[in-house]
């Protein structure tokens, strides 16, 4: 009954949707109309049905928060915070924001802001560092100026603050001996693995997180030698002297490979640095896009003398860190505060959102950016050393074995291990130098990508501790210190924290902790709980249970604070709040670090890190790299039981070590390659992916069948696209792409005051969608909104995006972390265009077909379906073929249009463009134009490469001259722009056009579909001729004339990629203004 009342209501939003959608207006005036709304409602719905935001059982904690939050303090075991989580993440996103920003203000004001006590002199008036005069803004080394007003706010050197004053009196000699409570109360008796499944990698990444806030001063503890912000100064340092140690200097903004300046992190286990060093390769990643990109056009590489080197480098560098903090913040968030949560266990992307701008209820603007200072609560806070896996505690008992041979490490003393700090800690002054888990360096610097991968992915899989009174005996000197700062610091008592935070104070050591070796013995060690020490309390606590919003699962106290601390340190910093911009990180710096909602991690962005770092070491949708701070054996477990459907999705196993991707740069080795079927491609297997749906039945029987079936049933299609429908079209469709080109310019066209003349978007506008129009309205027979039909439903810009994702998944999919949203996007494109060739090819009267301009789309598919009539293949099956033989090409048609347009929009080439219009217009009586055409094409593509290079597999070994033998199953990278660039075959200059030359570039994407020869010859000799015929046709001025391209470097080769107009990399060109008369 439940599904069927589901299904009626998507029936119903289906029909609201359609008719809200047909009268929607065709011109948008820029503004961005919403579609799917009652879908998306029924959705919600939906999944509040299956998961309830609310439950009867959660009324006990909300009443307990209006009896007692304003007197003795919220009873954290009923677990109102971690319902209230549970109930913004299953709210709907307008709802739960109104919540969340009550949540956030709540949370932020936890702590005092600026704090009110110090455990030093704090002078605000310290001197600081002035600021350059450049038009950005910038971390500075030391973490000042972060505040205009207080600009000593945070920097590093600074004493800590002290969020809560000890007003309870417990003279020092009546405190138990440190030591004594660690071998009776926090001492680990045997490992108990995280109830939550959190893995090692989690806790290594805590401990960036936690030495990038605190550095204490080992000769005066009241001083942090790191600022109080999320500045990433564990790898770029804390003052201007370390930060110069990892800069190279050299005009590109870059670090040293695989270096980071705080050596504190050599003496964690090894998954820290590992994690630090894949920092290190995303700022040198993110700096060299920067470089390439230019989008201010002020970089020049070389640069032309040493000031403008500095001033590049200086700016490329400090715009990058920002971008890398970003990055580190939303992995905080997303990544790390996610696991905190449980939220990936519940399928769940949404994440708590502290840097949110919005007003109090009296209007006044919510403060963001005033800074912050970290206090000596929270630095006792984060001692997590109970939570060691077995593995990391057998490391670190074994570096303390060599730091204090023949010693037992229980007796220990405070002056010994000073004494061995100063002698053994202490790295070498050249960060270059430096290694960690018994990696080497290579003769380039950079550590080995397999011993990087290993090491976390080794952390990965390893399940680390529960938090409980359980430290290892190797860290049983490290607590005692802990325990001596926080005497010599005056901390406050565990239940002055409570009160401090709004909890309620424990009555009792057995309320605090039930297990009664814990409370018997902290009741004989302290006489009563309000003498419990801060830190000991926090550490031995009861620890909670797993469950919907609590993931981390440590003492109940510890859990509160942490989200406190968390919207303290993001929110606190101007640096991730006001300016935080697409201004000082630059359009695409400041995409970059944004989440992927789609990305199959729930709101994850570590994901991405681990697969752009180390990219052949990570497989597309292993579990490894979308929830690395999850087991996956717990995780697979866990979704069996709650979400079944989408184990199937992934995979689980551990990666195995990739064999090295050969490049291949020579014309001869690339037209080797591309014409030896041993060489296997991905794009049938892709294409099968995507059409699913409509094969499922024949890939459940034999998928290698289904295959065949695919690949064969989309060539019969492809070979009825180059011929016209007869009657039903007038003329070739030579004809039909003029005309419809030339109605794109009029309806697209804009006319400016000032002179006779007109501007157009000629690569957004006309070129892009032209094929769009003709699948829609010739092919397939879709409801495209356009100027002659605007009852359509399907936006013109809205489609191509579609088909473009469809079209880079099949062909483009080189990058594994674009790699889930775009086979989500293609099976829903794919979904929603099945549904309509479906219906035409039944010719069923349907409620759609009225959005529809034509009926030829139906005409088409009666001749697909007559080309079949001796094959007995069901319609879904013709669906699919139909698809494949037409729709992933689009953009790539498009983008190989666009290239030619822009290489004969040159000045240089108003000759050839012109002979190319005379061509054009004497077709018709002289079939030789367009061979003469094609010749412009080729050399134009040859030149100017729409596809930079192309993937292949060896199915075995082949020898390629000039290469090592291929070893079967190995992978290839063949680079089209080296190869249709080859002096051996184009001669000394290759790049310069010769209309005369015997040999073609390659394309690389063979005969499929649009881009098959007989419809390219057919189709782009009109277009080109009614674009380049546009009378005194020339590029816009500046940046709009030009296309927004940039050259990266790619398995050693070039490698050409587009900055669309929301500043997100794409492989396809994006815009291209022009004017004419």
């Amino acid at each position: 009954m439940a599904k069927f009342l589901e299904a009626f209501a998507k029936s119903v939003a289906d029909h609201l949707d359609f008719y809200t959608e047909r009268n929607d207006p065709y011109y948008t005036d820029g503004g961005h109309i919403r579609t799917n709304v009652f879908g998306q409602r029924v959705q919600e719905v939906t999944a509040l049905i299956a998961k309830p935001a609310f439950k009867p059982s959660d009324l006990p904690a909300y009443l307990d928060a209006i009896r007692n939050q304003s007197n003795v303090g919220l009873d954290d075991r009923q677990l109102l915070l971690e319902k209230v989580l549970v109930l913004m993440s299953r709210l709907p996103p307008d709802i739960s924001r109104k919540i969340q920003e009550y949540v956030i203000a709540l949370l932020y004001n936890d702590l005092p802001h600026p704090p009110s006590s110090y455990i030093g002199p704090y002078d605000f008036r310290a001197p600081v560092t002035a600021p350059p005069l450049v038009k950005y803004a910038f971390r500075s080394a030391d973490g000042s100026n972060y505040n205009p007003l207080f600009p000593s706010l945070g920097k590093a050197g600074m004493p800590y603050a002290r969020s809560v004053p000890a007003i309870k009196t417990v003279p020092k000699h009546v405190l138990p001996d440190s030591g004594l409570v660690f071998d009776t109360l926090l001492c680990r008796e045997e490992f108990t693995e995280h109830p939550g499944g959190i893995s090692s990698l989690f806790f290594a990444f805590a401990d960036l997180v936690i030495h990038s806030i605190f550095d204490t001063d080992p000769h005066d503890w009241s001083i942090n030698r790191a600022s109080s912000y999320l500045d990433l100064s564990i790898l770029y340092g804390s003052s201007e002297s370390q930060v110069n140690q990892v800069r190279r200097k050299d005009g590109t903004g870059k670090l040293w490979d695989d270096v980071f300046a705080d050596g504190r992190l050599l003496h964690m286990p090894p998954a820290t640095c590992a994690l630090l060093v894949l920092m290190n390769r995303n700022h040198n990643y993110i700096a060299e896009k920067l470089l390439n990109i230019n989008e201010n056009g002020n970089f020049a590489w070389p640069p032309k003398n040493d000031e403008q080197r500095r001033l590049q480098d200086d700016e490329i560098f400090h715009r990058t860190r920002l971008v890398n903090c970003g990055f580190f913040m939303n992995i905080i968030l997303g990544d790390y505060v996610g696991a905190i949560l449980a939220l990936p266990l519940d399928g769940r992307d949404w994440r708590l959102d502290p840097l949110m701008n919005m007003r109090q209820p009296d209007h006044a603007v919510s403060p963001r950016g005033e800074g912050n200072v970290v206090s000596i609560e929270f630095n006792l806070l984060y001692r997590w050393h109970a939570t060691l896996s077995e593995e990391d505690a057998a490391w670190t008992t074994a570096m303390f074995k060599e730091a204090f041979p023949g010693k037992d490490l229980s007796k220990i003393t405070i002056k010994d291990f000073k004494d061995a700090a100063h002698k053994l800690l202490i790295p070498d002054a050249d960060v270059k130098k430096w290694t960690f888990g018994g990696l080497e360096r290579q003769p380039n610097g950079r550590f080995k990508d397999d011993d990087l991968a290993r090491i976390i992915q080794d952390a990965t899989g390893r399940s680390s501790a529960a938090f409980s009174s359980g430290v290892p005996g190797a860290l049983r000197i490290v607590e005692i210190l802990a325990i001596e700062q926080s005497r010599s610091w005056g901390t406050c008592s565990l239940n002055e924290f409570r009160k401090f935070l709004g909890l309620k104070p424990y009555k009792s050591f057995k309320e605090w902790n039930p297990d009664t070796r814990i409370h018997t013995a902290a009741a004989a060690l302290y006489k009563d709980i309000d003498n419990l020490e801060l830190h000991v309390g926090l550490q031995a606590e009861q620890c909670k249970e797993p469950g919907p919003g609590a993931g981390l699962c440590p003492g109940y106290t510890i859990s509160r604070a942490i989200l406190a601390d968390a919207v303290a340190l993001t929110r606190g910093d101007r640096y991730l709040t006001t300016e935080f911009t697409p201004y000082n990180c630059t359009a695409w710096g400041y995409n970059d670090c944004q989440y992927d909602h789609k990305d199959g991690s729930y709101g994850g962005l570590l994901t991405k890190l681990l697969f752009r770092t180390l990219p052949d070491h990570y497989p597309a949708g292993s579990t490894y790299a979308h929830f690395p701070f999850l087991v996956p054996d717990f995780l697979k477990d866990e979704l069996m039981t709650r979400r079944p459907e989408v184990v199937d999705q992934y995979d689980w196993d551990p990666p195995s070590r990739p064999s090295p991707t050969v490049g291949i740069k020579s014309y001869d080795g690339v037209k080797q390659v591309l014409t030896d079927h041993s060489f296997l491609s991905a794009y049938n297997e892709r294409l099968l992916t995507v059409s699913g749906k409509a094969m499922q039945a024949k890939v459940a029987s034999d998928r290698d069948a289904a295959l065949v079936a695919l690949t064969h049933g989309r060539a019969i299609v492809e070979k009825l696209l180059p011929s016209t429908h007869g009657k039903h079209s007038p003329g070739t469709w030579a004809e039909y792409f003029k005309q419809e080109t030339l109605s794109l310019i009029k309806d697209k066209s804009v006319c400016y005051r000032a002179r006779n003349s007109k501007t157009l978007d000629i690569v957004q506008d006309v070129i892009n969608l032209l094929p769009i129009h003709w699948i829609s309205e010739e092919i397939i027979g879709l409801p495209l909104k356009t100027a002659t039909n605007k009852d359509g439903t399907w936006y013109e810009q809205d489609v191509y995006k579609k088909f473009a994702d469809v079209g880079r998944y099949v062909f483009l999919n080189f990058d594994p972390a674009d790699d889930w949203h775009l086979h989500v996007d293609s099976v829903g494109t794919f979904s929603e265009v099945y549904e309509f060739i479906m219906h035409h090819l039944k010719n069923d009267h349907y409620y759609k077909d009225s959005a529809v301009e034509s009926a030829h789309g139906q005409h088409f598919l009666r001749r697909v379906f007559k080309a079949f009539k001796d094959q007995d293949v069901p319609n879904e099956e013709l669906s699919a073929y139909v698809f494949a033989a037409v729709v992933p090409t689009v953009a790539h048609f498009s983008q190989a249009i666009a290239h030619v347009v822009d290489f004969y929009l040159d000045k240089d080439k108003q000759r050839e463009r012109a002979h190319i219009v005379e061509l054009a217009t004497s077709v018709g009586q002289n079939p030789d134009s367009v061979n003469k055409i094609m010749t412009y094409v080729r050399e134009a593509l040859r030149i100017n490469a729409p596809v930079s290079g192309v993937y292949r597999t060896a199915g075995r070994d082949v020898s390629v001259p000039g290469y090592p033998t291929i070893q079967a199953r190995e992978r290839v990278f063949l680079s089209l722009v080296d190869a249709s660039r080859d002096p051996a075959v184009f001669g000394d200059n290759p790049t310069s056009a010769a209309y005369d030359r015997t040999q073609r570039g390659l394309l690389g994407l063979g005969e499929h579909g649009l881009l098959s020869s007989a419809f390219f010859e057919t189709t782009v000799p009109a277009i080109l001729g009614t674009i380049l015929g546009l009378k005194n046709i020339r590029r816009a001025a500046n940046n709009s004339g030009k296309l927004a391209q940039f050259i990266e470097t790619w398995h050693g080769s070039p490698r050409q990629l587009y900055i669309d107009t929301k500043g997100k990399v794409t492989p396809f060109p994006d815009s291209l203004f022009v004017e004419f008369d």
